[in-house]
């Protein structure tokens, strides 16, 4: 999620939020549990459609550079989902 924020923050996507569900499953694997697979499913909220690739765009970038990621063994699948919901603006 850091990942994330940092790197949106340096490509001034502009979003209103951002959340991360995960799942993982366990196995054993030599006599040991073991996480074998993370199943994320990151949401962004977007105002504009315009931005949507953008958005998709830093996902991606984020899960590239994880540390996290990185350090651990398991499978790592990823389902992206961006909404977009416009900017009601009143008038008078």
């Amino acid at each position: 999620m850091t990942t994330f924020l940092a790197i949106a923050e340096n490509s001034t996507l502009e979003f209103t939020s951002f959340s991360c569900q995960a799942k993982g499953k366990l196995e054993m694997v030599k006599g040991k549990l073991m996480m074998s697979e993370v199943f994320l499913k990151p949401t962004v909220v977007i105002h504009n459609e315009m931005h949507r690739d953008k958005a998709v765009r830093i996902i991606k970038k984020a899960e590239d550079a994880c540390l996290i990621s990185h350090l651990v063994k398991s499978k790592i699948t990823m389902e992206i989902n961006i909404q977009v919901i416009p900017i009601l603006i009143e008038t008078k």
